[in-house]
Order: C-alpha cells, then sequence, then structure tokens
C-alpha cells in the first residue's frame, strides 16, 4: 500500500510537507504543493480521511447541516453547498452534508458526539437558532451561512440585506414605482424566524418607508403554484402596486405566469427584482437581478470555520457580502408614466 513516505521520497520533500498539502494547515509554495500532488498522482495515493481521524484526533470532515424540513432543498440553496464543498476541498477538509427535523437536536448531538466531524456548517439558520447554542455550550466548532438575532462570537458570512434592499428600492423609485410588493421566502422554520427572511423583509420594509414608497409583503412557499397565489394576494391587498421584489426563486416562476394571466406582464405593466438565487436568464424576459453572491458568502463562511479550527483563539470572522444590481429586461418605468 502507497504510504506518505512513498509519496514525500518521490516529491523530493518530507512526510510532514506532504501532509501539510493534504490537510491546508500551513501555507505551502505552489511548486512544492505541484510536486506532492504529481507525486501524489503517480503513484496513486489517495489520503484516507478515517485514518487521519484515528491516528490525529482531527477527521479533516466538514459537516453542511441543513435542516429538511418542511421543504426539500431547491436549486437556490444547491449554489451554496457546492461553492462550500469547492472552498472546503481546497483546504484540504472533506464535506458531508446531513440533513435533518427543522427543531430536532437529538441527530446533531449524535453527529457531534460521534467524533467523525471536525466543525459544522449551518444552513437555514434562524434567528434564535438552538443549533447554535447547542454547538457553542458544547465547545464544537461551529460557522454560520447567515446569522442569528445575537451572533456573539459564532464565524458567519451573510448576504448584506440592508445593502440590497437601498440598490434595489432606489432603482424601483428612479424608475417612477411608488408602490412596492415584495414577494418573500417562507418566514419561518418550526418556532423560530428563519434570518434571511425576516431581515430583507425588515429591510425592504424600512428603506421603502425611507423612500416614502408604499410597500406590500407576502411570503410564498417555494413551489411555482405558491407563487401564483402569493401575487394575486399581494395585488389584492395593494392593487396599486407597480413594481415587485422577490426574495423567492421558485415563487418567482410563478408570479410571472400569474402576472400574464392577469393581463399585467413583465415589465409592461409590473416590474420585477429577483434578490434570491436562481436562473434569470431562462426566463421572458429576462430578469433584473441582485441576488446574494452564494459562491463569496459560502467560501467565506467555510474559510472563517477552517481558520477558527486551526487557531481558536483568533476573533470570529463575521462578514456581511454586498450585491450588485444586474439590469436585464423585467423593469421599467410604471405603465403609463
Amino acid at each position: 500500500m502507497v504510504t506518505r513516505a512513498d509519496v514525500a521520497r518521490l516529491a523530493g520533500v518530507s512526510t510532514g510537507t506532504v501532509s501539510h498539502v493534504l490537510t491546508g494547515a500551513r501555507s505551502i509554495r505552489p511548486e512544492t504543493r505541484r510536486k506532492v500532488l504529481d507525486a501524489m498522482e503517480q503513484l496513486g495515493y489517495t489520503p484516507n480521511a478515517m485514518a487521519s481521524a484515528l491516528a490525529g484526533g482531527r477527521s479533516r470532515i466538514i459537516a453542511i447541516v441543513f435542516p429538511s424540513q418542511p421543504r426539500t432543498i431547491v436549486g437556490s440553496d444547491l449554489e451554496y453547498v457546492l461553492a462550500a464543498t469547492d472552498a472546503a476541498r481546497a483546504r484540504g477538509f472533506h464535506v458531508v452534508l446531513w440533513t435533518s427535523g427543522p427543531d430536532d437536536l437529538h441527530e446533531l448531538r449524535q453527529l457531534a458526539k460521534a467524533g467523525l466531524v471536525q466543525g459544522f456548517l449551518l444552513m437555514q439558520v434562524t434567528l434564535t437558532d438552538e443549533r447554535v447554542k447547542f454547538l457553542e455550550s458544547a465547545g464544537i466548532p461551529v460557522a454560520l451561512i447567515g446569522r442569528t438575532q445575537t451572533p456573539g462570537h459564532v464565524p458567519y458570512a451573510d448576504a448584506d440585506f440592508t445593502q440590497i434592499a437601498r440598490m434595489v428600492a432606489e432603482h424601483l423609485a428612479g424608475l417612477g414605482h411608488r408602490t412596492i410588493g415584495m414577494l418573500n421566502a417562507p418566514y419561518e422554520r418550526g418556532t423560530h424566524g428563519i434570518g434571511a427572511a425576516v431581515r430583507f423583509a425588515d429591510d425592504v420594509r424600512r428603506t421603502c418607508a425611507d423612500l416614502g414608497l408604499g410597500c406590500t409583503i407576502v411570503a410564498s412557499a417555494h413551489t411555482v403554484r405558491a407563487g401564483r397565489a402569493a401575487l394575486r394576494e399581494l395585488l389584492d391587498a395593494a392593487p396599486e402596486t407597480t413594481a415587485i421584489i422577490s426574495y423567492n426563486w421558485e415563487a418567482t416562476l410563478g408570479a410571472m405566469h400569474e402576472a400574464r394571466a392577469l393581463g399585467r406582464p413583465i415589465p409592461e405593466r409590473l416590474s420585477l427584482v429577483l434578490c434570491s438565487n436562481g436562473e434569470p436568464e431562462s426566463t421572458d424576459p429576462e430578469l433584473t437581478t441582485a441576488t446574494p453572491p452564494a459562491t463569496e458568502i459560502a467560501t467565506a463562511a467555510v474559510e472563517a470555520l477552517i481558520d477558527h479550527l486551526a487557531d481558536p483563539d483568533t476573533p470570529p470572522a463575521q462578514r456581511l457580502v454586498p450585491s450588485v444590481l444586474v439590469e436585464r429586461n423585467s423593469t421599467a418605468p410604471p405603465y403609463g408614466s
């Protein structure tokens, strides 16, 4: 069986250098790293994460924890998962995706007690997330994609929803819109408000008030059918609405169909800005967007967790990532203006 010593001998480096290349624990010169990787490939060496865990007490495995209920993972979530996986791999870590019930800490406790996971990356973080409290109290390293109401010393990366809300509202106001609607993601997971949905709704509401704009917010499940119903509900409540901000990709698709059915096609009678991850260039019309940069957010969260694992005494990295407005074909001045 090929060993690290064999790799070190062929690459002309120490076994410690091979270990550092595999773990990402230290900075290695690119040419040295290349020699080690080439030697591994030539010898067919595959590092065994479980053996490393048993030998050194460090599994190099991160668990991405995603609550599977009350909905399954949708495409916008997968962008974060894939980006986090790539970022972890670049630092020599393996990733497992762990799904559980919305308020079920039992499985999380079991996974933590097993000792096979070195750190946890939590998604769909709520304002008062019991998972964070449990992991912190147990002294288990954790980082967040999102943030709680009071993050404290927990590393996280999140979208800058205040910046996104201001940027989008000012764009729509600049086109002449005075009454804005918002299609939000579901507010609740179990008994706790999902941080991203609550924060963004609050930021949109506050920004519209600052700009003197009317604002009506409706939450929708992540389905096309729910999006159609949500748009009807919104327009029934505020028929004077001329522009929509959507934080729900699946609902956006339904809303576009429903707008056309109601004789309010986009953008001629109703402007629309997508603020969640999706496929904005696949629709007709293509959608103006201000989406959270999923790759940057997920990468920052993984980096924060791994840096914390390397040196728990350093201050936690806590980062808000801004977005950019990409104008396409779904926004226009209000009809008749």
